[in-house]
């Protein structure tokens, strides 16, 4: 029987949680680009850092972009391969939510209200359930998310010190307090620039904690559906092929690139085979 509707809206949170990477990360790169890297450093400086910050930046909405519009539905495997094949039957399971069988390491997503091929979860940041087809633009996503909060809070940081904002302890954003020798007596523009690191320390510390999670889940072979389960790790090179597809680490430098995955998301080796 048809899989039952998907999910043909996004919820006021995911709106949310998009619209947000959305405006920070334009933010980050206009303030940094064109208004802190001047007052740090020469033309050649600036137009280096300039050319780093667009490349991040394009990785970073290319990725959320493909991670929002490419679905790991069962129903987009050609029709011939929505059932199992001859002696492979024991290996899928029954959807109680679709009446259906699922190929192995498809899960049901309530959100999506569809089953999806290697579900690992379902991200309110991009909108859409991570799985098989889009787990590797969530992965460079995530990095280049981290690459980019750290590149921009190591010039802010040097800023916010030009201006006589200084941190006592890195850790203990409360600690952040005012120079008497500050450069700039303004208090609401030295606030602003701690609101600025503030936000900055917070954006970093949330997509480290994503891109260290997906790593280490890829690592393993495993999803954060069902973590425990190691059963399909057959090494670490061979489990991020499985993610990254032919390319392998190639396909860091542009969600542009095509690098076909090993397979269709329904045949999986593992170890107890």
């Amino acid at each position: 029987s048809p899989i039952k509707a998907t999910k043909t809206s996004l919820s006021c949170f995911e709106v949310l949680c998009i619209t947000i990477i959305i405006i920070l990360t334009p933010f980050f790169y206009f303030y940094d680009v064109f208004y802190v890297a001047p007052q740090l450093f020469s033309s050649f400086g600036v137009t280096l850092n300039a050319i780093v910050c667009t490349w991040i930046s394009h990785n970073i909405l290319g990725n959320l972009w493909v991670c929002f519009r490419k679905t790991s539905l069962v129903d987009t495997l050609p029709r011939e391969l929505r059932t199992p094949a001859k002696g492979e039957e024991h290996l899928w399971r029954y959807c109680q939510e679709c009446q259906r069988l699922m190929p192995p390491r498809s899960w049901h997503c309530k959100v999506c209200k569809c089953c999806i091929l290697k579900r690992d979860h379902h991200c309110n940041f991009t909108g859409n359930c991570i799985g098989h087809n889009n787990q590797r633009y969530f992965i460079w996503l995530t990095f280049y998310l981290s690459l980019g909060c750290g590149l921009v809070l190591i010039y802010n940081f040097i800023f916010a010190w030009q201006h006589g904002i200084v941190t006592g302890n890195i850790l203990k954003l409360h600690e952040i307090t005012f120079r008497e020798d500050a450069i700039e007596p303004n208090l609401g523009f030295r606030t602003a620039i701690s609101m600025v690191v503030y936000v900055n320390i917070l954006c970093l510390s949330v997509t480290i904690l994503m891109f260290i999670t997906e790593v280490l889940m890829v690592r393993r072979n495993t999803v954060m559906f069902d973590k425990s389960n190691t059963e399909y790790d057959m090494g670490v090179r061979s489990n991020f092929r499985q993610v990254l597809g032919h390319l392998q680490f190639w396909t860091c430098l542009s969600p542009a690139i095509k690098s076909p995955l090993p397979h269709l998301g329904t045949q999986w080796k593992s170890k107890n085979c």
